[in-house]
């Protein structure tokens, strides 16, 4: 009986067969664990998971649009460019009831992918357009826009892919070709 317990005590005194422990000395995570149930929770890494607003026209045009708050807390929709925007989506919903992963403005690392709704100058600002495009803010018309970061490179049409540097959103108001910060709402 000894003998086997000697084994025993061998057998899982070995890291790889020992059970899996959480942390450094066990107990639990020290991160967050995401639920499959958790939805609308923001992650270190700067991800929200939200589901496809019912009122979302589908299937979504395509990967790499801007998304804004839908009719609730747990739904986005393609912006309009007139509400405050959230951040991108590498996920294209297909259908009602789809998950959508949020990369959000001023919360996530690197850049970000999106399509431009017409010509944009590299370093100019961009902001989020209408059907979730992204749109060059410095050359706009008078308005009022929201700012969602600063273009890595020139694109000369509308429907082209752009990589953008983000920022938390912010909105400025265009007069005349000047750039005025527009307080929060």
């Amino acid at each position: 009986m000894k003998k086997l317990l000697n084994r025993l005590w061998f057998h899982f005194s070995l890291p790889h067969l020992a059970p899996p422990r959480f942390g450094r000395h066990g107990g639990r995570p020290k991160k967050g664990i995401a639920l499959a149930n958790e939805l609308g929770g923001m992650f270190a890494h700067g991800h929200q998971t939200l589901q496809i607003d019912p009122t979302a026209t589908l299937p979504v045009a395509g990967k790499y649009l801007v998304y804004e708050r839908g009719s609730s807390q747990y739904y986005a929709k393609p912006t309009a460019g007139v509400n405050m925007p959230l951040g991108t989506s590498p996920d294209a919903p297909y259908q009602i009831g789809d998950f959508l992963d949020i990369e959000r403005f001023g919360a996530s690392q690197g850049t970000q992918l999106g399509y431009s709704a017409g010509a944009i100058t590299i370093d100019h600002l961009v902001g989020s357009a209408a059907n979730g495009f992204v749109q060059d803010v410095t050359a706009a018309g008078n308005g009022t826009y929201w700012v969602i970061g600063r273009a890595i490179k020139t694109v000369s049409v509308a429907n082209q892919e752009i990589g953008f540097l983000t920022c938390a959103p912010y909105p400025v108001t265009v007069t005349g070709g000047v750039l005025a910060y527009a307080a929060p709402a």
